[in-house]
């Protein structure tokens, strides 16, 4: 699928949290609407073994990273949500695409599981606001023994922002001017302006080196399962086949001497099918999971076994209703927050996410702190809470005059995480005395309400899970409200709000960047052109066995396995 060459606004996150990557069986739509209005009644706290459930404390509870494992591992296998379709970065489609690629290949910075940035193949210096210059470390090499060198790198970058290859990164860089190997070890990027949010998605899949001789040899092959990648990570690819997986091998000669993995092979395996995956959880058959894109149905069954441990860690994702068009009943501010007022998010976190989740103050999950911790802590404590209030959520409906009007609302009934939301949305519109019109369309199909305008022509909104390229609110927030922006579904523009994200991206001091994007989501979250639903943390299901994976969402876009081994 190559989106790309048709829709150039689209970033590799949108293709991530749409399409066919959620598990799904067949569901009516009118069931999920029925439980619910169940839900939508439901009062109480939220449960979950060791769940900070309704909490809205950016990590209380929660663990970037699980002890380091401390025993050798012959193999491990690893399920994701379908089998990984390419492990080409440039089209590094999803979930299942950036578990795979985060293994075994390695950017010029690295996403830390706390969310700062550290050195990955390269260093950084900012000489000048429009110059970033990247020096390699010392000694690194692909697995081919083949030491990266400057033209590497530039060829990496180039290949990634080049539109014609339809990639899914090319707006990443759109201030970059120029790219230019500037010594034996060094990379030198002009910018047309300062860009501070540049590092960041060079620390995720835009910022993957791979190397240049081999990658043009493999041509169109490349990253294909007929044919390879060569990468510089602690775990290499042995082999890639449809519907077996992706088999990554322990590097023998990695370049890092301070890591020292100890499982020897890792296999990344596709389990679409909830029973499947869970049966194999809890028989030992597959020995670790990231759950993705929306709450697993039996997480409470793993969190009460004595085979798997659960572990939380912070989360990237915001799961919202997207308003897909401000023509109709939603181009009402009135009716956006009655819409949000009407929604009962704790039973969702109990229903859908089963404690795993926390209740929303901004569009970006507080997860995203990468930086200036304290300065978007503040901030987003001392922004109000996203709860439900009926009557006064009936009287803006009333107010705006849309009483008895109707919304329609795209979903899919054969995803099952979708078709509940779908349902719990539906039921807080009628609540408020709105009609509510279905769109549902197959599992295949969803992923065109995000990438495609003509299809979600004359839908309202529809609700799904969205996170950005790297672990700062921005990284999402940009794509969500700037004109243009890939997640910007409903042609949303406050000049204020782009005003104060533009010059939070040309300010070189994170406090007072930060500032200034906690400024612009104080602001977002007063229009909506989101309606953020709630901000799940990021779940981790491995064998007890077993230590030492990221727990944070960092994984999507870092070395998750590099301390992964036995316990004991």
């Amino acid at each position: 699928m190559n989106i790309m060459r048709l829709r150039p606004h689209l970033t590799r996150k949108t293709l991530l949290v749409a399409g066919a990557t959620t598990h799904s069986r067949s569901m009516v739509i009118a069931v999920a609407a029925t439980s619910a209005l169940a839900i939508a009644a439901c009062t109480g706290s939220v449960s979950g073994a060791g769940s900070p459930a309704g909490n809205v404390s950016p990590v209380k509870g929660l663990a970037a990273v699980t002890p380091a494992g401390t025993k050798p591992v012959s193999s491990v296998v690893w399920a994701t949500t379908r089998d990984v379709k390419s492990l080409d970065p440039v089209y590094s489609y999803g979930y299942p695409e950036n578990t795979a690629d985060s293994l075994m290949c390695e950017s010029l910075l690295r996403q830390a599981p706390d969310g700062s940035l550290e050195p990955g193949l390269a260093t950084v210096a900012n000489p000048s606001p429009t110059t970033v210059v990247f020096t390699l470390r010392p000694g690194v090499k692909f697995w081919d023994g083949h030491p990266v060198t400057p033209a590497d790198v530039v060829y990496s970058l180039d290949r990634t922002a080049n539109p014609k290859l339809g990639g899914l990164s090319t707006p990443v860089f759109d201030r970059v001017a120029s790219i230019q190997a500037t010594g034996p070890t060094r990379v030198t990027i002009t910018l047309t302006q300062p860009d501070y949010w540049l590092q960041g998605e060079l620390s995720s899949q835009p910022g993957i080196i791979i190397e240049k001789s081999f990658a043009e040899k493999q041509g169109a092959s490349y990253g294909t399962p007929a044919g390879s990648i060569m990468c510089t990570g602690a775990y290499m690819l042995k082999s890639f086949t449809p519907g077996v997986g992706v088999v990554a091998v322990r590097n023998p000669h990695y370049w890092n001497p301070a890591v020292h993995p100890l499982v020897d092979q890792i296999t990344i395996k596709g389990v679409p099918q909830i029973a499947t995956l869970t049966a194999g959880l809890l028989t030992g058959a597959l020995q670790g999971y990231y759950v993705a894109n929306g709450g697993l149905p039996t997480l409470d069954q793993l969190m009460n076994s004595g085979t798997v441990k659960v572990y939380q860690g912070p989360g990237w994702e915001t799961e919202a209703f997207f308003v897909a068009s401000l023509k109709g009943v939603l181009g009402s501010l009135d009716v956006r927050r009655a819409l949000s007022l009407a929604l009962n998010r704790q039973a969702v976190i109990k229903s859908v996410y089963h404690g795993t989740a926390l209740l929303p103050r901004w569009l970006s999950n507080p997860g995203t702190f990468g930086y200036a911790t304290s300065v978007f802590a503040k901030a987003y404590d001392g922004s109000p809470v996203l709860t439900q209030n009926f009557a006064e959520a009936r009287k803006l409906v009333q107010q705006a005059g849309a009483t008895g009007k109707t919304i329609t609302i795209g979903t899919s009934a054969q995803l099952t995480d979708i078709a509940e939301l779908t349902g719990a949305w539906q039921a807080a519109a009628q609540a408020i005395g709105l009609k509510v019109v279905l769109r549902s369309v197959s599992a295949q199909e969803w992923i065109e309400f995000f990438v495609d305008p003509k299809f979600r022509a004359g839908v309202d909104g529809f609700p799904g899970v969205y996170f950005g390229d790297y672990d700062a609110p921005e990284a999402m927030l940009a794509q969500a409200v700037l004109p243009g922006g890939a997640a910007n579904y409903d042609n949303f523009s406050d000049p204020q709000i782009t005003a104060v994200l533009e010059q939070a991206r040309g300010t070189v001091d994170p406090d007072q960047r930060a500032a200034l994007v906690a400024e612009a989501e104080k602001l977002t979250v007063q229009q909506l052109p989101w309606i953020p639903d709630v901000q799940p943390t990021n779940v981790l299901v491995l064998e007890r066995g077993l230590t030492g994976a990221v727990a944070s969402m960092a994984y999507v876009d870092a070395p998750w396995a590099d301390r992964l081994g036995g316990t004991g």
